[in-house]
């Protein structure tokens, strides 16, 4: 095999000297700024695929609700809180002739599995489908997760008639587990497509979708519920979005600039010139050194400790107005839609704010990195802190209204320090804090379930939102203690580690 491993090791060393000759004659050319390009398009389509997504997983709180028999203790008394009608009536005539269109006598016990089966699927297929762009990029990613998503929800109306609440359960279980395919697949494609001095500020548009899209999931699922179509709309209303952004993407968008079939060769270097260095896709995952990264751990621990206190806010909430607070957040719908309206403008301005204060050399990347994570974690936990100590419904909406708001600017703290550790690894460091965060995410109803017995005591729900101010605060913390901004070494295997694998070849 030794013919073998010379072909393999000339192969290595043109590849680099391409790329080196490549990027020195970018360097030398006046890039300057290239204005509107193909990057643009990637980033539209990447926001449609997260909006759309967190449509899909979002809507299930408010669909289940509307599922309900009204006959039911706990559904007709969430149901005359909400001032929501959700009974069989004469405007479901459409589903009515599908023979689809029924309301369950489930128990809260049986909401909650069907809610958490969704996070135990993220949990099953984040590592493996993080491995799976490592190899494949993040296009993939993305197409797998429409895919899926369209399909089962277009199916969706008729399992549940047919399998009642294990059809539900097993759809959002396959559900999160295509889900779990989003954020890496979204962090491998920034990787590739987004020069460093508008990676930030591309991606807040990008990270608006989770806003915009929690914000429809709740409007459109109580819009839906009451229209001819019933609750089975919103699953249709999916699947139709879902297979729209699934064509978008596979006709229009690529994993990189290389094999994108319309972008022009300028606009390449420009994206080439403002990386620090090659991206490579399919290279060996340095496990050992990954694992044993202490600003890679400063950086798990900030994800888990934010998005933990994140999905228990988006969760439970509600369920604090309506026990706690007896306020009809959900009557209107615009405060149900504020929060994630003011998540969706500060994520705008906190991507631009960013790029514009490291690009001008007003504060370093690390600086910025700080900056950012804590005002995602530290504002949030004051704002909680405050919320279990007032009687002020308005206060306490406000409070959660800021919450929101200043937790976008974790996309640009924590989030994006996963690519500034390692653009080659970026999707599968990310899919290592998805993996924990997600576990938390099915324990924490196990934990809410013993300590909130009583849905309408203050004091069991201060002893939570105590905790999850403490759980985002602390995380940020150690993540301001030992965080780096730096790419690490183990980011690409040095010569001789690439000269020795192509020997054993």
């Amino acid at each position: 095999m030794w013919w073998w491993s010379d072909r393999v090791k000339v192969a290595i060393r043109a590849h680099k000297t391409d790329f080196k000759k490549w990027q020195q004659s970018s360097e030398d050319e006046d890039t300057g700024s290239y204005g509107l390009g193909y990057r643009h398009i990637q980033a539209l389509l990447m926001f449609l695929t997260l909006a759309f997504g967190f449509i899909a997983s979002g809507h299930a709180g408010v669909t289940i609700v509307a599922m309900s028999n009204p006959d039911n203790n706990t559904a007709d008394t969430v149901t005359r809180r909400l001032n929501w009608k959700f009974e069989l009536t004469e405007t479901h005539d459409i589903v009515r002739h599908l023979d689809i269109y029924q309301l369950y006598d489930w128990p809260k016990s049986v909401h909650e599995i069907i809610l958490g089966a969704f996070f135990l699927g993220v949990a099953v297929m984040m590592f493996p489908i993080g491995l799976l762009g490592q190899r494949f990029g993040g296009k993939l990613l993305l197409q797998i997760s429409l895919f899926l998503n369209a399909v089962t929800s277009l199916v969706a109306p008729w399992l549940i008639a047919w399998g009642d609440w294990i059809s539900f359960a097993v759809i959002r279980f396959l559900q999160g587990g295509a889900l779990a395919g989003l954020y890496p697949g979204i962090q491998f494609t920034v990787t590739h497509w987004f020069p460093i001095s508008e990676r930030n500020s591309l991606s807040s548009y990008i990270y608006a979708g989770t806003g915009i899209g929690s914000t429809f999931a709740f409007l459109l699922a109580g819009i839906l519920a009451e229209s001819e179509l019933g609750y089975p709309g919103m699953f249709w209303l999916v699947g139709i979005l879902c297979s729209i952004a699934f064509f978008l993407l596979t006709f229009l968008g690529s994993a990189t600039p290389n094999e994108h079939r319309f972008v022009s060769e300028k606009e390449k270097k420009y994206i080439v010139h403002d990386h620090v260095e090659e991206v490579v896709t399919n290279t060996k995952v340095p496990w050992k050194n990954i694992l044993t990264s202490i600003p890679l751990w400063a950086t798990v621990i900030a994800h888990v400790g934010n998005s933990v206190a994140f999905v228990f806010i988006f969760n439970q909430v509600p369920s604090y107005m309506v026990g706690v607070l007896n306020f009809d957040i959900m009557a209107s719908g615009i405060l149900t839609a504020l929060p994630y309206l003011g998540s969706c403008i500060s994520a705008l301005a906190f991507g631009n704010l960013s790029d514009y204060l490291t690009n001008r050399k007003i504060i370093s990347m690390k600086m910025a990195r700080i900056i950012f994570n804590s005002i995602a974690c530290f504002i949030p936990a004051i704002c909680l802190i405050i919320v279990t100590f007032t009687n002020n419904s308005i206060l306490a909406v406000v409070c959660f209204v800021i919450l929101s708001t200043a937790n976008s600017g974790h996309h640009f703290g924590w989030m994006v320090n996963y690519i500034d550790l390692s653009p080659n690894y970026c999707g599968t460091l990310m899919a290592i804090g998805n993996t924990l965060t997600n576990i938390f995410a099915v324990v924490l109803p196990i934990i809410i379930s013993f300590v909130v017995t009583d849905m309408t005591n203050r004091y069991q729900w201060r002893v939570l939102l105590l905790l999850m101010a403490g759980c985002t605060f602390v995380s940020n913390v150690i993540f301001i203690m030992f965080m780096s901004a730096d790419i690490q070494p183990w980011n690409k295997l040095d010569e001789e580690e690439e000269e020795d694998a192509a020997k054993q070849a």
